[in-house]
């Protein structure tokens, strides 16, 4: 059993095809990737090539569309569709996020307790709900 924290998206396993580039298949998904790298980015294929990048540019699993071999041709038909335009919007949204989390330095957190009132409150209903409840981690 897992615990698994805010939405999925049964659909981000689905490849589509890329209009115009026959054989071609596509997905947009979320950040899922730990690490730096954890963006909204695209998955290219056909065959043995298999490509990702982030949708803002710049590696994904350790890849680009261009080192992976996807055809420029090809790459320019995926980045106009819906689903790339939709994660593109999506990404520039979270990096608009993480600037506003990134905005706030120590010395702000420790002068507004408030916050880390409310983070230790809300890690501690975290853990005296686990230790309530130890099948949500053991099963």
């Amino acid at each position: 059993m897992f615990l698994s924290i805010g939405p999925t998206n049964a659909s981000a396993a689905t490849m589509k095809d890329v209009p115009g580039s026959a054989g071609w298949k596509y997905r947009v998904e979320g950040p899922h990737v730990d690490g730096v790298n954890n963006d909204w980015h695209v998955h290219v294929e056909k065959g043995k090539v298999k490509g990702a990048e982030r949708v803002t540019g710049g590696k994904s699993h350790k890849k680009t569309l261009d080192s992976a071999g996807v055809p420029k041709s090809v790459q320019k038909n995926v980045k106009k569709t819906a689903d790339f335009k939709k994660g593109l919007e999506k990404q520039e949204k979270l990096d608009k996020e993480r600037k506003k989390v990134n905005k706030l330095s120590w010395n702000q957190i420790i002068a507004k307790p408030s916050v880390l009132i409310t983070m230790a409150a809300l890690v501690g209903l975290t853990v005296a709900k686990l230790l309530t409840f130890p099948k949500l981690i053991f099963g």
